[in-house]
C-alpha cells in the first residue's frame, strides 16, 4: 500500500488512506487506451479523486495468438516480469486487459507478487448482474477454441462468422476504418435466435463496435474490468472474481 504521507497537500486536498494503486498492463495500444478511458471517464469533480494508475503497454511482448496458432514465443515469461515490475513500482493489483492472454491466467497469474482480476470472471459478473444468460460471444479464434467464455457460461451462443471477427480485430490493431466490419457483425447477430445479450471477449471489440446499433444489451470486457478496476481500487469488496491462479 502506497506511503501517502510524502504528499504535502492543502488540507483540503484528502483520499482514502486505503487506496489501491492500478497497474495496467496492456499490449494493444488502441485497446488499452480505450480501457483506460473507460476507467477515467468517471463524474469526479478533482483528479485526486481518481485512483494512481501505473501503466505498462509493452508491444514488445510476444503474440498471444501466434503463441496459441503458430507454437511460436511463450508469452507468459514476459507476462509474468510485466507484473513484476508493474508490483515493484508501487501497483498494489494489475489488471492485464487481453481476454486471450487469459487462457494462460493460470500460469502467469501463479504465485503473483500481486493480485490479479481475471477479465473473464468480471465480465461474466457483469452479464449475470445483468441478466444475461444466452450471450452471443465476440472474442478472438485462440479464445473461441480455448472456449475462454464457454467453459464458464454454458448457454453462450459462438459467432458462426469467426474470420469476419479476425478481421475486425486486425483492422483495429491497424488502426483502419471497420465501420464496414462492424455493420457485418451487426448483420449477423441480427439473424441469431435465442440470445438475449451480447459479450466483447476481446478489448478490441469494443472499438470495432462502437457505433454499431444493437437491439440487444452488450457487456464489454474493457468496460466491466474498468468498473471492477475502480471498485476495487477504492476498498470495495468484490466477491467471486478470481485474484490469483
Amino acid at each position: 500500500m502506497a506511503d501517502w504521507s510524502q504528499y504535502t497537500m492543502n488540507a483540503s486536498v484528502c483520499w482514502p488512506q486505503n487506496e489501491k494503486i492500478i497497474g495496467v498492463l496492456g499490449f494493444s495500444p488502441i485497446a488499452t487506451a480505450d480501457f483506460i478511458n473507460k476507467l477515467v471517464c468517471r463524474k469526479l469533480n478533482k483528479e485526486w479523486l481518481y485512483p494512481r494508475i501505473i501503466i505498462d503497454i509493452d508491444t514488445k511482448a510476444p503474440s498471444r495468438g501466434r503463441f496459441f496458432e503458430l507454437g511460436e514465443t511463450d508469452p507468459v515469461p514476459y507476462i509474468r516480469q510485466d507484473i513484476a515490475i508493474l508490483h515493484e513500482r508501487g501497483a498494489d493489483f494489475v489488471v492485464v486487459p487481453c481476454n486471450t492472454a487469459h487462457i494462460l491466467y493460470e500460469r502467469f497469474a501463479c504465485n503473483s507478487p500481486v493480485p490479479i482480476p481475471n477479465i473473464v470472471d468480471v465480465t461474466c459478473l457483469a452479464a449475470a448482474n445483468a441478466c444475461i444468460n444466452n450471450p452471443i460471444v465476440l472474442c478472438s479464434a485462440s479464445a473461441r477454441d480455448y472456449g475462454l467464455y464457454g467453459k464458464v457460461l454454458k448457454n453462450s451462443i459462438e459467432f458462426p462468422e469467426q474470420s469476419i471477427i479476425q478481421d475486425g480485430i486486425e483492422a483495429i490493431k491497424q488502426n483502419k476504418d471497420a465501420r464496414k466490419i462492424a455493420e457485418q457483425i451487426v448483420g449477423v447477430i441480427y439473424n441469431l435466435k435465442n440470445a438475449d445479450g451480447i459479450i466483447y471477449g476481446c478489448t478490441e471489440i469494443g472499438v470495432l463496435m462502437q457505433f454499431a446499433e444493437l437491439q440487444l444489451p452488450v457487456i464489454d470486457s474493457n468496460k466491466a474490468l474498468a468498473d471492477f478496476c475502480f471498485e476495487f481500487a477504492n476498498a470495495h469488496l468484490v466477491q467471486n472474481i478470481r485474484m490469483s491462479a
